[in-house]
């Protein structure tokens, strides 16, 4: 991956900017973290209060800089450099920066990543959504037991039904769904039409978070 970071930064001096003699632009950046750079930048020169003075004068600042991007990278293979770099002198004592940077390195990949985690980060497309067919008394289906020719239990989805009982009423399909980003209990009982009471039933409500797998009891009026 390659990024290109600009940004302009206005520097006032003590004093009049007659003639840029020499100037120079490093940079003092590093990753703090996969996706997050801090540092400064560190502007020095000489320069003349007028064109015709012989007197330069010295000046040195320390530019701020802090870049969150949105991938994350591999530590070992990132790189920050000066791309280009120019300035322009304002009001007579202003000098307006404009820098360009750019940030490169391999995107970093989890292989250890769980289908909850990867599914959050934008990797899994496909719906999570998975219809849970059970018998009429109330038993789930045994794995490789087929419900109209098309439609196998696996036994990751048969174990999330410890919660049942076999006094309880039961219905005659059940959605497990993975919870996301951004939502909440409330989002999830309005979209299925739901209510807490039937919920709690079947899950553990207190440690609700992302990847969260939720038993979600489907009536014949839905």
């Amino acid at each position: 991956m390659k990024k290109k970071v600009t940004f302009e930064k206005k520097i006032n001096f003590p004093t009049m900017i007659g003639e840029v003699c020499a100037i120079s632009l490093e940079q003092n950046l590093k990753f703090v973290n996969e996706s997050e750079v801090e540092g400064d930048l560190l502007l020095t020169g000489k320069y003349k209060l007028t064109e015709a003075s012989r007197l330069e004068e010295d000046f040195s600042y320390s530019i701020p800089a802090e870049i969150v991007l949105t991938e994350k990278l591999d530590l070992n293979t990132v790189k920050i450099e000066i791309t280009d770099f120019y300035y322009e002198i304002e009001n007579e004592d202003t000098m307006v920066c404009h820098i360009e940077l750019l940030v490169e390195g391999n995107e970093f990949v989890s292989e250890k990543l769980s289908d909850e985690e990867r599914e959050c980060d934008g990797e899994i497309k496909k719906e999570e959504e998975i219809e849970i067919p059970v018998k009429e008394n109330g038993e789930v289906l045994q794995e490789d037991e087929k419900v109209d020719d098309n439609i196998t239990v696996d036994n990751n989805d048969k174990s999330l039904f410890f919660n049942f009982q076999e006094d309880q009423e039961t219905y005659g399909t059940f959605l497990v769904y993975i919870v996301r980003q951004n939502e909440t209990i409330n989002t999830i009982i309005e979209k299925y039409n739901t209510n807490l009471e039937e919920l709690e039933k079947y899950n553990d409500l207190n440690n609700l978070g992302i990847g969260t797998k939720l038993i979600i009891p489907v009536t014949d009026n839905d």
